[in-house]
């Protein structure tokens, strides 16, 4: 069973914004100012450093015009 504690534990969502925003051709910063965040807080995002807020997760979804699963997933637990 997944305990909520576990799905907001950083280092088990992963995401490929960097792979979707180099495909459109969009900077940090152009994703930043898209979203109504700041550069630092897309680098972070994308590093798996930050999880952003369900608001944030979806306006990066908006931005890059894909849906929020082909985004972010939830890493398989290794035993």
């Amino acid at each position: 069973m997944i305990s909520i504690l576990n799905i907001m534990d950083h280092e088990k969502v992963g995401n490929n914004i960097k792979e979707l925003r180099t495909n459109l051709g969009l900077t940090q910063a152009q994703l930043a100012e898209l979203v109504g965040v700041a550069r630092v807080s897309i680098v972070a995002i994308e590093n798996g450093r930050f999880l952003p807020t369900i608001e944030t997760a979806l306006c990066i979804s908006k931005a890059l015009s894909v849906p929020i699963e082909r985004i972010f997933w939830l890493k398989e637990e290794t035993a």
